[in-house]
């Protein structure tokens, strides 16, 4: 009887260390793929007026991947903050458009464009705001775009507006 365990529990341990798929397993599949070339546009980093400026971090990341084996689309997925400093005190809420442009290698011809507008608002209570008052807001947005388009070669713009 001993023998048996000692076989059994064996024998289930081999097979967990073994590369065996389990035909049950509802994990996600996902294929991490190489992301194109990402540039801010300059004219389009920071937005400026008398009471405040925001300004698009260049600290940003970028996923690219496939969410199955089999997709037809590759998902680039945004993670960016918003620097505001505000010049004057204000609870307002500040409206920005966060857009991507998505190029050919050559840069000759837009295939894809996407706008998201984005609600910036101050933390903190009205009495606690001094002069300048700089907030950082982190954000984060998905594109989807045909596979052929990204094999063909692509680069990626950002600006806010």
């Amino acid at each position: 009887m001993l023998k048996f365990f000692i076989l059994l529990i064996s024998s289930i341990l081999f097979f967990n260390a073994c590369s065996i798929k389990n035909p049950l397993s509802k994990k996600s599949k996902i294929s991490y793929i190489d992301c194109p070339k990402t540039l801010i546009l300059a004219p389009g980093s920071k937005i400026s007026n008398d009471q405040f400026s925001m300004t698009l971090n260049k600290d940003y990341s970028i996923s690219c991947y496939l969410p199955e084996p089999d997709s037809k689309e590759v998902v680039f997925e945004y993670n960016y903050s918003i620097e505001t400093t505000y010049k004057t005190p204000s609870l307002k809420i500040e409206n920005i458009e966060f857009i991507v442009f998505i190029t050919n290698k050559n840069e000759d011809l837009k295939v894809h464009e996407k706008t998201f507008i984005k609600d910036i608002e101050v933390n903190l209570p009205e009495d606690e705001i001094s002069e300048p008052f700089t907030q950082i807001t982190n954000l984060s947005d998905k594109i989807f775009l045909d596979q052929k388009l990204y094999e063909n070669g692509v680069k990626t713009f950002l600006a806010i507006n």
